[in-house]
């Protein structure tokens, strides 16, 4: 018996595996297409401005390089046409401007009017107490000349102000239980500027988390007189990245919020938000970072990211910022790590993390203004946001599929008959597509509207954005390079592309990428600077099309 035991259980378990084989296509194959259709008749937001970040860098103190290469090269590449930033007072002295931060500010911030279009809502961090009456006042006043400098100096694009981030004054959100305080220093900040005509409309409340938002009723019966914007914050502490309940809940959240801003007459900004927060001790450190950076959770955090997103406007969001751009610096002289952004701090090697080949396809292509159509999917599982980029009329549309198998989608712009070739991107979080110097991932290829109707699937948890929002033709060749040996480092320079849509350059030594810049030279001081040889430099556009390189010989020089 036992000599024909084992042949028989092998020939069963052969027959049960080639079933299992034959199913495997089927489990596979997409099912019955998935009809969404663009209601192009209903509007959500007819002023949609733009997924963006809080973006707390521009006070980072870092060097010329740095920012050329990484921080402003990114920030260009993602181009967030709304932000979040920081306004900061002299340290340790609440209510006291320092000319060098202000100085710092204004330069970021025209840089980010210049190269992005990006609008800005400004917040105070440690606000300081101040007692009513003229010391008050003298606080408002300060707040003041703090936002006419930075108006003066250009930065134009500073549209909102708040004068507590998420309503802290001496703890964090403890104006919550003193509204009326909270009013009060927005009435002495409005007065002023209605006194100096100063062009800066006040958010109220920059509530976090949804359980505070009940601030905004209060806000919107109590103080809309002086508010121009009303905001909220909310990170997903309570939520895992695989919940398929979370969308339809968040989507709800933004719209009562969105309704009630509107029937005031105003917007609502979702000012931050994030996935789950850790914040705790670590190697004696007080650690504030993403739970689920660093682990293998991050791909599928960064896809609840972009639904987040896609929630917020369909809620009827005016814009939103995720928290946060890049990671705070480690040289604080306080024992703190703030390790949020999409990409790590430079002692970190600038590392790029999963959110920022999800969200940042949102920041680059869902940028406003734009109009936000209502969108019908009736698979429970497709989260689907569309606009029309007002200045050019084109549309982008982003389709998270949360079923666990492929979807077959037919998307119709319902009474828009657009015919046109769609610029297809993918994120994967079962393969993030991390590149070189974080690039944002090329695109997956380009699918075809017929009379207003695209047909396309979209595979297992993937996040698929079909834009028109693009051009084919690239960059002219860089002209004009030259290499020049140094004690340290090979220097390069090059003439200015006169593209208005330049992007940044990449740099190569032998046909080997070095590096990525927004300026016109660049220092190589890689370990292979010495090795003879030719440098290029490629033009890359906005649309991530790349010139044909520009290249000069390497200067001979006796190897060390």
């Amino acid at each position: 018996m036992m000599s024909h035991s084992k042949p028989r259980a092998l020939y069963r378990a052969f027959i049960a595996g080639w079933w299992v084989l034959l199913a495997i296509p089927a489990l596979a194959w997409p099912a019955d297409t998935v009809t969404i259709v663009v209601h192009t008749d209903q509007v959500v937001h007819p002023d949609f401005r733009g997924v963006g970040f809080h973006a707390s860098w521009p006070l980072h103190t870092t060097t010329r390089e740095h920012f050329e290469q990484v921080l402003g090269k990114r920030w260009r590449e993602l181009a967030p046409k709304f932000a979040r930033v920081t306004h900061s007072w002299a340290k340790g002295q609440p209510g006291v401007s320092d000319p060098k931060l202000q100085e710092a500010l204004a330069q970021r911030l025209n840089f980010m009017k210049q190269d992005t279009a990006t609008e800005v809502y400004l917040t105070t961090m440690g606000p300081g107490s101040a007692p009513a009456g003229p010391e008050r006042d003298t606080y408002a006043s300060t707040v003041v000349s703090d936002l006419e400098y930075l108006i003066h100096s250009g930065a134009t694009n500073v549209k909102y102000y708040c004068f507590t981030n998420e309503l802290s004054i001496k703890e964090w959100a403890d104006l919550k239980d003193d509204l009326p305080t909270f009013r009060n220093y927005q009435q002495r900040i409005y007065n002023e500027l209605q006194r100096r005509h100063v062009d800066v409309k006040l958010l109220a409340t920059d509530a976090s988390p949804v359980a505070y938002w009940h601030t905004l009723r209060w806000a919107a019966e109590n103080m809309d007189d002086i508010t121009g914007v009303y905001g909220g914050h909310h990170y997903l502490e309570t939520d895992d990245p695989a919940d398929m309940n979370f969308y339809s809940w968040f989507l709800g959240r933004c719209a009562w919020a969105s309704d009630l801003a509107r029937k005031k007459g105003k917007n609502f900004i979702l000012g931050e938000f994030g996935s789950r927060q850790y914040f705790d001790k670590k190697y004696g450190y007080r650690w504030d970072t993403c739970l689920h950076y660093g682990t293998p959770r991050e791909p599928m955090a960064a896809l609840q990211v972009a639904e987040a997103a896609l929630a917020a406007i369909n809620g009827g969001v005016y814009a939103m910022g995720y928290w946060t751009f890049t990671d705070y610096p480690e040289w604080s002289d306080e024992p703190y790590i703030n390790q949020w952004g999409v990409f790590k701090w430079a002692t970190n090697g600038s590392e790029t993390r999963a959110p920022y080949y999800s969200y940042g396809l949102l920041t680059k292509f869902f940028g406003g203004p734009a109009t936000v159509f209502r969108v019908e999917a009736p698979d429970p599982k497709l989260r689907v946001a569309a606009i029309r980029h007002n200045d050019r009329n084109t549309w982008s549309i982003a389709v998270i599929n949360r079923n666990l198998e492929p979807v077959k989608i037919e998307l119709r712009l319902d009474g828009t008959p657009v015919s046109a070739k769609f610029r297809k991107y993918l994120y994967d979080p079962a393969s993030v597509p991390k590149t070189e110097d974080g690039d944002l991932q090329e695109p997956a290829g380009k699918v075809a509207m017929r009379q207003g109707e695209l047909e396309d699937t979209v595979g297992p948890n993937q996040l698929a954005l079909y834009t028109m929002r693009y051009e084919d033709e690239p960059p002219a060749p860089v002209k004009g390079l030259k290499v020049a040996g140094m004690e340290d480092a090979r220097r390069l320079t090059w003439g200015a592309n006169s593209e208005a849509d330049l992007c940044y350059y990449r740099i190569f030594h032998n046909h080997a990428r070095i590096g990525s810049t927004i300026a016109t030279e660049f220092d190589d001081t890689g370990p292979d600077r010495d090795e003879p040889g030719e440098y290029e430099v490629v033009a890359v556009d906005q649309s991530g099309n790349a010139s044909q390189p520009g290249a000069a010989k390497a200067p001979t020089r006796e190897r060390r």
